[in-house]
């Protein structure tokens, strides 16, 4: 009798947990992929649908279980668990990676914008489910938004983030031109190599190759010179701390920054959302972009997105996470309006068909992309098409 009494309890507490539901208006939040989770935390939970007036940070953890098949459609419960713990500060646009069986957190933005916060890196045991905030030797001075170009690479076990904005507390603002190296095994900060690097930028993306090399795509440039260019891009080889440039012939997207950035196992970077910084369109129209990485000299298209789909409304401060064929869009500024709170706000892209991209409202699992370690490394002639 005890026994089943317990089993009942346990069935009644985990009936409790996956009945959490977070805010799903949020901007800015972060978001890593781990042992079939997408973790999730941070953000900006907005009061008005338009600007940040009065937004509140957010200090939420929690993680969607892509373990299983769900839906995304009105009156579906996703598979959410709750981890939420007040060790966290209040933040947004946040750094967030995960190795082996832990989380690493570096804090974007406070609550209280400021210079110099001490402590900025949070760690999460996987299995012990704890925070701890161990000191760090030789932090950078600044606390940068970083959320969407921070890389994790998996095989070295380290964070790399170059650029980034911040607000000093004298409301002027500060753009970062270092590329910030962390190493996760000896909480050892480093500045990367500086010479040939790209000026300085924001709210743009990073995204690791098997090769090494990391591609940096849109943003915003420093002193109001506007939005980088999509056709020239800039790239950091992690093998060796140099940087290059290549120029992308053909196709050139809509120039964006607040945008999101995917990688498949054959080499597509899949850029979805972002803002074009023009007050009467401010979504990109060609919302959804791929670059081919898998030839020597890569190459951009407009995705063929099925008329069968039912796309979302456009949107930017989302994030994007690969699993397996399918990219999950969470969250975002939808430039329409605030959700309402019992909409889901959750997406789904099939990608598995590269001539034909579909919306789609049932997630189902299938094989998770290669690591970085196994992946195939289509690039080895990259360094005889680079420009510096």
């Amino acid at each position: 009798m005890l026994f089943l009494c317990l089993i009942v309890i346990c069935l009644y507490l985990n009936e409790f947990t996956l009945a959490f539901t977070p805010n799903n208006t949020v901007w800015g939040l972060s978001a890593v992929f781990v042992n079939s989770r997408i973790y999730i935390t941070g953000g900006l939970y907005p009061q008005n649908p338009f600007s940040f007036d009065g937004a509140i940070h957010s200090n939420e953890f929690y993680y969607l279980d892509v373990e299983k098949p769900f839906g995304v459609g009105a009156g579906d419960t996703l598979p959410w668990v709750n981890l939420s713990s007040q060790i966290l500060p209040t933040h947004a646009w946040s750094a967030f990676c995960g190795f082996d069986d832990s989380l690493i957190l570096y804090i974007g933005e406070y609550d209280v914008a400021t210079a110099n916060v001490a402590n900025s890196v949070y760690t999460y045991g996987i299995s012990s489910q704890q925070w701890s905030n161990p000191t760090t030797t030789n932090p950078p001075q600044f606390n940068f938004h970083s959320q969407s170009q921070t890389v994790c690479d998996v095989k070295t076990g380290k964070m790399y983030r170059f650029g980034g904005l911040t607000f000093l507390p004298s409301g002027q603002l500060k753009i970062n031109y270092n590329m910030d190296i962390f190493d996760t095994s000896t909480l050892v900060w480093k500045t990367g190599n500086p010479i040939n690097a790209p000026k300085g930028r924001f709210d743009h993306t990073g995204t690791l190759l098997p090769n090494g090399y990391i591609v940096y795509i849109g943003g915003n440039l420093p002193n109001n010179e506007g939005l980088a260019d999509m056709s020239e891009l800039p790239l950091y080889n992690t093998n060796d701390d140099t940087w290059t440039s290549m120029n992308v012939p053909g196709y050139s997207p809509t120039h964006r920054a607040y945008h999101s950035a995917v990688l498949t196992q054959d080499g597509r970077i899949i850029v979805y959302g972002g803002y074009t910084g023009n007050d009467a369109v401010i979504d990109a129209a060609d919302d959804l972009v791929i670059l081919d990485t898998s030839q020597p000299i890569y190459t951009w298209s407009r995705a063929n997105v099925s008329t069968n789909s039912n796309p979302p409304p456009p949107r930017f401060y989302h994030t994007a996470t690969l699993v397996g064929d399918y990219m999950i869009v969470v969250f975002g500024r939808n430039d329409i309006s605030l959700p309402p709170p019992t909409s889901n706000e959750v997406f789904i892209l099939d990608t598995s068909d590269k001539s034909n991209y579909k919306w789609v409202s049932e997630f189902g699992p299938n094989p998770e992309p290669l690591t970085p370690s196994t992946a195939p490394d289509s690039s080895n002639d990259l360094n005889k098409n680079l420009s510096t």
